[in-house]
C-alpha cells in the first residue's frame, strides 16, 4: 500500500493553513498581547498611583511638604534633583497616562489602520521616560520591594509591546503583499 498523489495532496493541504485562517490567528494573537499590555500598563499604574497612599498618605494631588506641626526641611542643595511637578501628582499622572494609552490601544489603533504602530511605540516611549524618571531619582526601591517589582512589570510590558509591534508590522507587510482574491 503505497501512499497516492492524491493521498498526499489531500494531507497537505488538511495540515496547511489557508490565509483568512492566518489572518484571524494574528489578529487573535494581538487581541491577546493587547489583553497583556492592558493589564500590565494598568498594573504599574495602580502601583505608581498606590505610592501616593503608602508614601504621601493619600496626598494625591497637594502641595507636598512637611507633615502638620514640623518644621520644614533645611535648606541646603542635597537630595534628588528637582521635578517638573511633586512627586505625588506624578504618581497619579503615571496612572492617568497609563488609561489614555490603554483606550488608544482598543478604541484608536483599530481605526488607523497601517498607523496603528504608532501606539506602540508610544507605549514604548512612556515606559522609557517613567523607567528614566525612576533612574534619575536614584532608583528609589520603597518597602524594600516596590521600586524592583514596578521595572519588573515595565519590563514585561516593553517586550509584549515590541511583540505585538513586531506582529503589527509584519501582519500590515504581509497584507500588502497578498493579491486580492
Amino acid at each position: 500500500m503505497g501512499i497516492t498523489s492524491g493521498d498526499f495532496r489531500d494531507r497537505l493541504q488538511a495540515h496547511s493553513l489557508d490565509w483568512p485562517e492566518m489572518v484571524r490567528s494574528t489578529d487573535r494573537n494581538l487581541g491577546l498581547l493587547a489583553g497583556l499590555i492592558t493589564l500590565l500598563a494598568l498594573a504599574d499604574g495602580v502601583l505608581h498611583f498606590s505610592l501616593d497612599y503608602i508614601l504621601f498618605r493619600g496626598n494625591v494631588f497637594g502641595r507636598l511638604g512637611p507633615p502638620p506641626g514640623a518644621p520644614p526641611p533645611p535648606g541646603g542643595g542635597g537630595g534628588p534633583p528637582p521635578l517638573p511637578l511633586p512627586l505625588n501628582q506624578l504618581f497619579a499622572l503615571n496612572l492617568v497616562g497609563y488609561v489614555v494609552l490603554v483606550l488608544v490601544l482598543w478604541f484608536v489603533a483599530p481605526r488607523i489602520g497601517s498607523w496603528r504602530w504608532l501606539v506602540e511605540v508610544a507605549f514604548l516611549v512612556y515606559v522609557a521616560l517613567v523607567f528614566a524618571g525612576w533612574l534619575r531619582l536614584g532608583a528609589p526601591n520603597p518597602m524594600g520591594y516596590l521600586g524592583y517589582f514596578s521595572k519588573f512589570i515595565e519590563l514585561v510590558l516593553v517586550l509584549a509591546v515590541l511583540a505585538r509591534l513586531w506582529m503589527t508590522v509584519s501582519a500590515s507587510r504581509g497584507l500588502r503583499s497578498v493579491p486580492a482574491a
